[in-house]
């Protein structure tokens, strides 16, 4: 341990008091006796070095900086590591360099070098390192929102400040920007190392070379010494050439950042995939360019080629450093439906670097597929047990105790966070969301009034603020209130966000026509930065509105052209959209068929968070076969995995009065009302129970409720039809005004 070295002169220093009296009456020749003085001060002084080294020393490893691990791979075998103890891992942000050139030629080196710093660097166990292209930095994140707000949108010339912010926001304890110019043949290459939390300037280099892979390498190893490495694991550590690892080729280099590009900043697919293929043909090794290359065909649904290229990159694995093999061997089992192995790979990760954070995540984001949220919890809390100043999986805690229904502990990890970042807006966001998601809408608005005044304008928040009108029955407000957020909105992701927003609006207000305009102009807006199979899937699941204004013929063209379009195994979603359309329906017969293609998509992919869908098909079974205690259990294990959706109260509570339990399908609904006290659906059903329960007064008022949300619905809204029907039907046979 580094400690050591202090903890030794600590040690000297502090005894130097005992030092000296023994010096003073031990000094001359003869018989030594001890004095009265000695007996006390030396004692003393050794309690005070002891109290003194415990107070500097407390907390801080003296043992070894590394420990072994032994554990097994996916097939069975053996594996030993020495990895280094978190304490000891430096963390740091790097941004991309600067081209002070004139020649604009040079501009992709300004992303180049830094992605191959981010490689270099990730052989070392001692370093954690973080950028826009690590997946740290998602190109969708709040991070990358505020580049593009502060007019940076492909992240260069970022001012001082933005990159001292980003960098803290990280938790990264360092930060790493640079520049470069070429005079001739020559590259000059500079860089700035600064400690985050002070803003100070730790290290600035120079260099200069004719090739920029050896530059990278020659940066690599200063930067290590500069972040003060033990200069023995430098010496000692594996540290390949960047060459070896990327490619020889400058101009297959430049073709595979070119692509990357294309596909992170302007979501051009195409042009990504022309450029990644160029590179793969000028260098048919380039292991991270094939790479690449697979995620983009999975992303534009060509699993075939996706398939390719995965193939290439398991020949060429041997050139990826350790962390990215675990990664290329999850993606490989999962592209060849072997989600189990892909599984045992990530805890294989976790397991030989327990102290590695990203792959902790990476095992949480798996256990939240497989809908293990207890163990997710688990790792998100030995995260922050590794690093405390992770703070933003405090949040990511609170997220899961909410989405299981345990808001008090949500709370608590909610009001963590906020203590430690009062001046983050996020900090009353996630509390807001909470008292909203319980029906509490005036806490809610307190805390979203609060977060407007640390970040004004965010789009999302005065949405938020909009649609607690909409949940409290002020539709009029509500609609002006969107009408006007859509006047600041800046960038794709806002838009989406208010078209979201107005969708379910006009929904809610049975005017399906509208919503499905808005829900488009959302896709054309989501499709300028998500990949184009997440839109695919996305279409297929709101067939249903189609079913809700009498097309089913549409609903069954739209699901037919996206299945035609979908490859394996994701042509396996469509049965999700079928049995979405025979829910609509009440298929009995299609719907039973339908959740056999569901159950299997959700083995074949372990996405074990979808399983709601079946509980509720199932319910939905029973409940048409009149079968209604059944049908409650299969809605009960509906809301065990979907705590916080109060619409499935409303379906337990419809079965309960079918079966004429009054009080409790009024309890039920009650629930729903308290969270959508304006929900026609759930107003609707509460009539019918008061109808049946006699109280016709009661019944009647809250079928009015119903139709004056649905005062401008569609003429074929189904819903508004049937409540117009029951109402002249009341009105006829009991004269109810």
């Amino acid at each position: 341990s580094p400690h050591l070295i202090d903890f030794s002169i600590v040690i000297l220093l502090s005894l130097i008091p005992s030092i000296l009296f023994l010096s003073y009456f031990h000094g001359k020749p003869g018989k030594d006796e001890w004095t009265k003085v000695e007996k006390i001060s030396i004692p003393v002084n050794l309690l005070v070095s002891a109290i003194l080294l415990f107070m500097i020393f407390y907390g801080k490893d003296l043992g070894a900086i590394t420990t072994s691990v032994t554990v097994e791979n996916e097939e069975g075998l053996k594996i030993e590591r020495v990895i280094p103890k978190s304490e000891f891992r430096k963390k740091i942000v790097i941004f991309f360099f600067e081209n002070e050139s004139a020649d604009s030629t040079l501009n992709w080196l300004q992303y180049g070098i830094e992605f191959a710093l981010i490689l270099d660097l990730s052989q070392d166990i001692f370093l954690q390192v973080s950028s826009i292209y690590t997946g740290s930095f998602d190109i969708s994140s709040p991070v990358y929102e505020k580049m593009k707000r502060a007019g940076f949108p492909k992240g260069i010339g970022l001012p001082f400040t933005l990159k001292k912010k980003i960098a803290g926001e990280s938790h990264m304890n360092h930060f790493l920007s640079g520049s470069f110019t070429k005079q001739n043949d020559t590259l000059f290459v500079k860089t700035k190392l600064y400690d985050t939390k002070r803003g100070k300037l730790i290290a600035e280099n120079s260099f200069k070379g004719t090739d920029i892979f050896q530059l990278v390498d020659e940066i690599t190893i200063k930067l290590k010494h500069d972040l003060e490495v033990p200069a023995r694991h430098i010496e000692e550590a594996k540290d390949l050439p960047i060459a070896e690892m990327l490619t020889n080729s400058i101009p297959a280099y430049n073709m595979y950042i070119t692509g990357l590009n294309a596909m992170l900043f302007d979501n051009d697919y195409e042009k990504a995939i022309n450029n990644l293929e160029q590179s793969v043909k000028d260098e048919p090794t380039f292991t991270f360019a094939h790479m690449i290359l697979c995620g983009l065909f999975s992303m534009t649904n060509q699993s075939s080629k996706a398939e390719k290229s995965m193939q290439n990159v398991m020949q060429y694995i041997y050139k990826l450093p350790e962390e990215y093999q675990f990664m290329m061997k999850m993606g490989y089992y999962s592209l060849n439906q072997e989600p189990e192995k892909a599984f045992s790979v990530v805890k294989m990760w976790v397991e030989l670097y327990p102290d590695d954070i990203m792959a902790h995540s990476i095992l949480a984001i798996y256990l939240k597929q497989r809908n293990q949220l207890n163990e997710a919890i688990e790792e998100y809390k030995c995260i922050l047990e590794l690093d405390p100043e992770q703070y933003n999986y405090l949040k990511e805690i609170g997220s899961l105790y909410e989405q299981k229904g345990e808001f008090e502990e949500a709370l608590k990890y909610y009001k963590q966070y906020a203590e430690q970042f009062p001046e983050d807006y996020s900090s009353y966001t996630t509390i807001g969301d909470l008292y909203d998601t319980m029906g509490d809408y005036e806490q809610a608005k307190s805390y979203y009034d609060k977060a407007i005044l640390w970040e004004p304008g965010k789009i999302s928040v005065l949405i938020n603020l909009a649609d607690i009108e909409k949940n409290v029955g002020n539709f009029d407000e509500a609609l002006v209130q969107y009408e006007s957020i859509l006047n600041l909105c800046k960038i794709p992701q806002d838009w989406v966000e208010v078209y979201s927003s107005l969708e379910s609006f006009y929904e809610t207000k049975g005017q399906i026509y509208k919503s499905i305009e808005y829900f488009q102009k959302e896709l054309a807006e989501s499709e300028k930065f998500q990949p184009p199979l997440l839109i695919l899937l996305y279409r297929m699941t709101m067939v249903y509105k189609y079913i809700q204004i009498g097309k089913k013929d549409k609903a069954f063209q739209t699901i037919e052209t996206f299945k035609e379009q979908l490859m394996p195994p994701y042509d396996k979603f469509s049965s999700l959209g079928y049995l979405i359309i025979y829910l609509e329906l009440e298929d009995l017969e299609n719907i039973e068929k339908a959740i056999e293609g569901v159950e299997i998509f959700i083995q074949t992919l372990q996405v074990e968070a979808l399983r709601f869908y079946i509980f509720n098909a199932k319910g939905k079974i029973h409940e048409i076969k009149g079968e209604y205690e059944q049908a409650i259990l299969m809605y009960q294990k509906e809301s065990e995995l979907k705590p916080t959706d109060a619409s499935i109260n409303r379906q337990i509570g419809r079965c309960y009065r079918k079966l004429k339990k009054f009080k409790k399908s009024k309890g039920y609904l009650e629930k729903t009302l308290k969270i959508h006290p304006f929900g026609p659906n759930t107003n609707y059903e509460i009539a019918l129970l008061y109808n049946d329960m006699g109280k016709k007064e009661k019944a009647s008022e809250h079928l009015k409720i119903t139709l004056n949300i649905w005062k401008d619905a569609d003429p074929e809204y189904i819903p508004a039809q049937e409540a117009r029907e029951k109402l002249k039907e009341w009105e006829a046979n009991f004269g109810v005004q």
